[in-house]
This record gives structure tokens, sequence and C-alpha cells, in this order.
């Protein structure tokens, strides 16, 4: 069964009908917990609670994310998978942002995506 997920108000709204759009596949990608998906417990993001604030979880949430992303590559669906992390040191230390964006191998628009890590 596919479902398809759309974004309205900032928030996920789901349905039951059929879904073939790449976003379904990120946002599955990064909001499933690696080891949760019956079917295939390699799928998801890593859990891995609240980091620091630093350059170092940064790049390391960056990892993450990119590794939940690959399958996307690997079976031909996505071109390539970018993710851009912001540390926002002066307004708000309590979260990352992260920036992701897949291009879709079949040349259409890329699909982005936004989200927030929290941080202590």
């Amino acid at each position: 069964m596919d479902f398809s997920i759309t974004m309205q108000d900032g928030l996920p709204q789901m349905s039951f009908d059929p879904a073939n759009d790449l976003f379904n596949n990120v946002y599955l990608s990064v909001t499933v917990v690696k080891g949760a998906f019956f079917h295939n417990p390699g799928f998801g993001l890593r859990s891995r609670g609240r980091l620091k604030n630093t350059a170092a979880t940064a790049a390391l949430i960056r990892q993450d994310y990119l590794d939940a992303l690959q399958w996307l590559i690997d079976i031909g669906r996505a071109k390539s998978v970018e993710v851009a992390v912001e540390r926002d040191r002066l307004q708000d230390l309590s979260r990352l942002k992260l920036l992701v964006t897949v291009t879709p191998a079949d040349g259409s628009d890329p699909v982005t995506f936004t989200i927030f890590k929290e941080v202590v």
C-alpha cells in the first residue's frame, strides 16, 4: 500500500492515495527511525538523541542524513543528495536547521525539504 504525504501549513498531512513522488521517499527516509521499519531494518535515520551544538555534531548529523537518503541514489531514483546544516548560534542555540535537496534522476525539479534537529 502506498500513501501520499503533503505539507500544509508546515505540517505533514497524510492520505492513502497512491504516491510516486520523490518527496514521500525523502520525508519517510528522514522521519522513520532506523530499525523501526519491519520490512527493512536498515531503512531510516539513525537515532542519536540530543547532542551538543558543535561543528562536529553538525557534521555528524549531516552524514546521518546523507546515509539515510543514499538508497535513492543506489536505486537510480535520485541523481544527487545534498544536505546543508546551519548552526544558529545567535537566535536559537537548541537546534540545527537542515536543508535537504534531492535531484531526481529523471531531470525534474529538485525536491527540497527543511527539518530541525534538537541539540543542547
